[in-house]
């Protein structure tokens, strides 16, 4: 059985949430280049976490409807 889009996005949001959980001790680390990737990673995961929930909760206005190629 396929997965719906619904679940899709939520897989994704947990994914994020690991990688950002993963990236959170690396976040102060000593080396400058180690600390500079690993706020990208942060703020990378963070910003697909918004994006998720804001295609997957309920409640939300839909004012970017998203139309299928044909």
């Amino acid at each position: 059985m396929q997965s719906t889009r619904r679940e899709l996005v939520r897989e994704g949001i947990q994914n994020c949430e690991t990688a950002s959980a993963k990236v959170a001790r690396l976040r102060s680390h000593s080396d400058p280049a180690v600390k500079e990737i690993a706020n990208a990673i942060h703020f990378l995961s963070f910003g697909v976490r918004q994006i998720g929930q804001a295609l997957a909760e309920d409640g939300r206005i839909d004012d970017l409807p998203i139309q299928r190629a044909k």
